[in-house]
């Protein structure tokens, strides 16, 4: 099966290409769709939404597990396609390869059409022979250090804060309003 870097690579490939057609047409419903795809086609949105709830998932109900994972993907995947609208990479550069039979890190340079730069980790698994991207980490210049916080760690900050405080149905309220309304996670 093809590296973690070589999937990676696929897959940046394919949603910058969609991100090129949506310019052409920002209005057109299939190119949108095809973002859309792209982004599912990349990111595992279920690992992320586990480990943003981490040990809270067992002492979940079945109906709030179910419940939570829908609000959860809706919600994170709008937020990524909102970024992947606006923001773009003129090139990027790889710069640190972590391959452990089926977990890798990877990290890259990330150079803008704007000519910013900024460190992107990615945390990816195999699953039945294919890398999915199921964390990401921005560094704040061009390299992750430990003050740099993974969206994973940042939910589940989020997360656990509010359910210890207020418990699980009032995530499940506030992701609920989320997802009805126009804000993001």
């Amino acid at each position: 099966s093809a590296s973690a870097l070589d999937a990676l690579r696929a897959r940046q490939g394919v949603i910058a290409d969609a991100q090129i057609q949506l310019d052409a047409a920002p209005n057109n419903q299939e190119r949108q769709d095809a973002l859309s795809t792209a982004v599912r086609e990349t990111f595992d949105f279920d690992r992320l939404a586990r480990e943003s709830i981490d040990e809270n998932w067992d002492a979940m109900t079945e109906a709030q597990k179910v419940e939570y994972m829908r609000l959860f993907k809706k919600l994170v995947e709008k937020s990524t396609l909102s970024v992947l609208k606006t923001y773009r990479a003129a090139q990027t550069e790889y710069i640190d390869v972590q391959e452990d039979g089926s977990e890798a890190v990877l990290t890259t340079i990330v150079i803008s059409t704007d000519d910013d730069e900024l460190a992107i980790q990615y945390k990816m698994h195999n699953v039945d022979g294919r890398w999915w991207i199921w964390d990401r980490t921005i560094g704040l210049d061009t390299e992750i250090t430990e003050y740099d916080v993974s969206t994973a760690e940042n939910y589940y900050s989020a997360f656990n804060k509010i359910i210890s405080q207020d418990g699980v149905e009032e995530l499940l309220k506030r992701l609920r309003s989320k997802a009805d309304g126009d804000s993001k996670l």
